[in-house]
């Protein structure tokens, strides 16, 4: 993600030091690095915007096979360092070992005084560590595919080995080895269209006159993929577009809103899907936006203004429990104070609550958050979802359903769970629902699925529900 220059007066931090510590609080408090970075990127110069992300992100991927390396070169193992050396060390690592345009002696330097500030002694063992690695970094060696896959695979390629076990007994080594690539490569920057206000072709060569070159989506007719950009900047604030992954833009064409609709998003912020479904309706008909919490409904507010989005109501609440009252009673429009379309919503949109593990590429640090036993755990809410909002589709409309994962616990196995106890309601076929081109999104179980190593997207499921 990009943000606009700020004023000199905020630019007073160098990209290392903001690094540590935002390495620091992700590890100790569990905060998102994200979040973190929005933040602290204003109060960076310029030149060091591009590294300190870098490095925050650099680490985040390949924490696990840094942390190998380190272990080959300490006497003391990473299990046992203090949070503050062992951060430094990683970031240390990063630069001498996956970094080409910084020299190895700066690296060391710079690192070093980082941990200055916890005593001598520390900054010593990190000094030792970092000279040892950098002089003998052509000698790690590493666990033999042959005999320990799962490890082998783990390490070299960086993520945790229950979930290296679990992806190599469903899809293969080979497969495995694949998706662990993809998720280390850098996403590319994707943008939506706002076609309320600009059309895909007008808006590709007004970027392009400021600098930012990009290509159309393979699947997406609203999506723009960053190509090049030079010293130019995308503007989150933009009224042309959004930044958001082509597979999170087809699940709207899934939803296929028609102007005039009265649509439930029940799990709505931050808003993109939400905004997305508004612009294909033209601002015509109604969008309701459900989240727990007030303050994320804010995030959907504001891009909705920014987008020029006019017909969503905003509303607190939790959609697994969430009672429309009077219950299937109210106003097409519902501009009169009525919560409930007569006999039902149009259609419901369910992006849950999920994993996360098809966007690891965009956020790094969810696979050390994750367990084996949170696809189960999550798959029991996406249910509860499903079961209280399906009373609220009008006969003849859609429910769909979606998450940014590709687990079978919280996919297949949760829409198969879902029609077997919805007697009412069936699969729909997406081939007509979805974009031309996108007929190979489609698995043979009929449902959409995307993977960033096959698709160049990021990894989504999705299945349409329609109601007799």
């Amino acid at each position: 993600m990009y943000f606009p220059v700020m004023a000199k007066k905020n630019v007073d931090k160098k990209a290392r030091p903001v690094a540590f510590e935002i390495l620091m609080r992700v590890e100790s408090n569990g905060a998102y690095p994200d979040i973190l970075l929005h933040e602290e990127l204003k109060r960076v110069s310029a030149v060091d915007r591009a590294l300190l992300t870098e490095l925050v992100y650099g680490v985040l991927r390949w924490r696990i096979k840094i942390d190998w390396i380190i272990d080959a070169f300490s006497n003391i193992k990473v299990k046992k360092l203090e949070h503050s050396v062992l951060n430094a060390l990683r970031l240390g690592v990063y630069q001498i070992f996956f970094l080409t345009r910084i020299p190895p002696e700066a690296a060391i330097f710079e690192t070093v005084e980082l941990i200055k500030p916890y005593g001598e002694k520390k900054a010593g063992f990190v000094n030792a560590v970092l000279r040892n690695a950098n002089a003998l970094k052509g000698g790690v060696s590493f666990p033999l595919l042959s005999r320990e896959p799962v490890k082998y695979i783990s390490i070299v390629f960086s993520h945790p080995e229950w979930l290296v076990e679990r992806w190599i007994k469903r899809h293969g080594a080979k497969d495995a080895m694949l998706m662990c690539q993809a998720n280390l490569a850098l996403p590319p920057v994707v943008l939506r269209t706002n076609t309320l206000k600009i059309t895909r072709d007008r808006l590709a060569e007004e970027l392009a006159s400021s600098g930012i070159v990009t290509k159309n989506t393979v699947y997406s007719p609203d999506g723009l993929e960053v190509v090049e950009k030079g010293d130019a900047f995308l503007n989150p604030s933009d009224e042309r577009y959004y930044i958001q992954d082509e597979a999170s833009q087809i699940v709207a064409y899934l939803v296929s809103p028609v102007p005039g609709e009265v649509i439930l998003d029940a799990c709505a912020a931050p808003g993109g899907k939400t905004t997305h479904l508004a612009q294909l309706m033209r601002n015509e008909g109604t969008i309701m936006a459900l989240d727990k919490q007030s303050s994320r409904l804010r995030t959907v507010e504001d891009i909705s203004r920014r987008l020029g989005v006019k017909n969503i109501i905003a509303n607190a609440a939790d959609a697994s429990t969430v009672v429309f009252e009077p219950l299937l009673v109210g106003v097409k429009d519902l501009s009169r104070g009525s919560i409930m379309p007569s006999g039902g919503f149009d259609a419901i949109l369910v992006d849950a609550p999920c994993s996360g593990l098809g966007v690891l590429r965009r956020t790094p640090d969810i696979k050390y958050k994750r367990t084996k036993e949170d696809a189960e755990r999550l798959a029991k809410i996406q249910g509860r979802l499903l079961d209280n909002l399906a009373k609220y589709v009008r006969r003849g409309g859609r429910l769909v359903y979606s998450v940014c994962t590709f687990e079978p616990e919280e996919t297949i196995e949760v829409a198969e769970l879902f029609l077997k106890t919805h007697q009412d309601f069936f699969a729909e076929d997406l081939s007509g629902v979805l974009p031309g081109g996108c007929a190979g999104l489609v698995g043979r179980d009929g449902y959409f699925t995307s993977y960033p190593h096959k698709h160049g997207m990021d990894g989504f499921f999705a299945a349409r529900f329609g109601r007799k």
